[in-house]
């Protein structure tokens, strides 16, 4: 039955794509809807039988996956069901005004496709090379996509992001290389020394500076990935060309798969040296990417740019919460994760609704929003405002819980420092989120968005995000704390 699951979830989608590129272009659509609900479907009832009953094993221990890989493949595949609903409105239009042709449609139905099952192999996989793969892979097919229109500006943005891209993932791969060289004492030549279940079992015993190595080559390249500053110069400019739907995709789905593959390296990194030295990074790097993210957040002009540069800062803060350690900073660490990927996607979603229907990105234009386009620019304006962490945000709880774990852990001044950047973050998406919502209307938009369905997709989740601020149901807060265990909530 496990193995069944993931093939549903890896192969099934990456067929699925194939078979799109290939066929009628009238069937695309409908291959993707029904290859990315069925992965949808499976992979949330796997995620949930593991998040309540502990780690499930496949294809000879080839495929484990625990609480956390559980809880990523939870949030990568609730964003691609979000992305998939959105593309074909969102293709309709841009065929409409000439932007793409349509064999474009084809192709991005297909690259979709082997996106997912990209992603949705990263948590899967219980060896660190092919890990490496699957994030290369997502590197490769999210490239494809963000040039998909093809204007100078988004092959410009393609290229750098898959040269950046790759060249951090080449770091990577050098410290997957150096991980499997310090197991060798403990391991010998074997074909699992790669497997991160294994090291973490036998960390005592790998060679401590091979190690050391291996850690701060996976942080630069997972953390270039991951849009960490100052490897992130990619990030503005590939999340703010991408088809809306991808844009969410990238940063609601694939920040999460580099976060993932770096905390396994950490978890390993400090059952055999302490925690002290990956710590020590983690925190450094994570209030730096706040700092540097947020006067490009403050002075920000593009819509989708400003929107790019909030996922640089909350890639920090979550480097921060699992730099401060402790079972409070990754509780909150791990809510947030989950608030991010909602509210990001949505708020790229909605935002791609206004720039179609405006026809520009540009904050000066888009202003007045909810009385011209009610649905998007409601919850464009409501979601910015959230994702600062205006209570009752959910993103307020765990960003708090974040601060005060690295008080707890006795990390005062770091604690304090990440506080009031984001309160000055939150001033300054606050200010946008208000002229968004209420400013003087500078430009006229096209015929807005309708329907229950439509006002449902983009305000759903932003409903969620909210209500979670106020009260968190038991089997979340269960599933939550699941996640925190593997993380190391109890190391001392």
């Amino acid at each position: 039955m496990n193995e069944l699951a993931v093939i549903a979830l890896t192969v099934v989608p990456f067929a699925a794509g194939a078979l799109a590129l290939l066929g009628p272009v009238r069937y695309a659509a409908r291959l993707a809807l029904a290859a990315t609900g069925l992965a949808v479907v499976v992979g949330l009832a796997l995620a949930g039988t593991v998040l309540t009953g502990g780690p499930l094993r496949a294809f000879g221990g080839l495929v484990v996956l625990d609480s956390l890989g559980a809880w990523v493949l939870t949030l990568t595949l609730l964003v691609a069901g979000l992305a998939i609903a959105a593309s074909p409105r969102y293709l309709r239009h841009e065929l409409e005004r000439g932007a793409l042709r349509p064999v474009d449609e084809q192709r991005y139905y297909a690259l979709f496709l082997t996106f997912v099952a990209s992603l949705a192999a990263v948590p899967l996989l219980d060896n660190l090379g092919l890990l490496w793969i699957a994030i290369e892979a997502t590197t490769v097919v999210s490239a494809l996509l963000v040039g998909l229109v093809r204007t100078t500006q988004a092959i410009e943005a393609a290229w750098k992001y898959l040269i950046l891209g790759t060249i951090g993932i080449g770091f990577a791969l050098l410290g997957t290389l150096l991980a499997y060289a310090s197991s060798v004492p403990a391991l010998g030549e074997t074909s699992d020394a790669l497997s991160w279940t294994r090291l973490v079992a036998v960390a005592p015993a790998l060679n401590p500076a091979l190690l050391r190595l291996a850690f701060l080559f996976a942080l630069v390249g997972y953390g270039t990935k991951m849009g960490l500053v100052p490897f992130h110069t990619w990030l503005p400019d590939a999340h703010s060309q991408a088809p809306s739907p991808i844009s969410a995709m990238l940063s609601g789905a694939t920040l999460n798969a580099a976060l993932y593959a770096l905390i396994r390296f950490e978890l390993v990194t400090a059952d055999a040296l302490g925690q002290g030295y990956p710590s020590t990074l983690l925190i450094l790097f994570g209030l730096l990417t706040i700092a540097v993210a947020l006067p490009f957040l403050v002075a920000q002009g593009d819509l989708k740019r400003l929107l790019a540069y909030s996922s640089v800062e909350h890639m920090g803060v979550l480097a921060l919460g699992i730099g401060f350690g402790g079972p409070l900073a990754l509780l909150g660490t791990v809510f947030h994760m989950g608030l991010h990927s909602l509210t990001k996607a949505t708020l790229f979603l909605s935002g791609g609704e206004l720039v179609q229907q405006y026809g520009t990105r540009s904050l000066a234009r888009l202003r007045g929003t909810l009385a011209a386009a009610p649905v998007a620019g409601g919850a464009a304006g409501a979601g910015i405002v959230l994702l600062g962490g205006l209570p009752p945000s959910g993103i307020f709880v765990s960003e708090f819980a974040i601060v005060l774990g690295g008080i707890q852990r006795g990390h005062v001044l770091a604690a304090a420092v990440a506080a009031l950047l984001l309160a000055l973050t939150f001033a300054g998406l606050a200010f946008h989120g208000g002229r968004l919502l209420f400013g003087q209307a500078g430009g006229r938009p096209g015929p807005a968005g309708r329907g229950a369905l439509f006002a449902l997709r983009l305000g759903g989740p932003l409903l969620i995000v909210a209500a979670l601020g106020l009260w968190t149901p038991e089997p979340l807060m269960a599933a939550l704390n699941a996640v925190v265990v593997v993380l190391g909530g109890g190391r001392g």
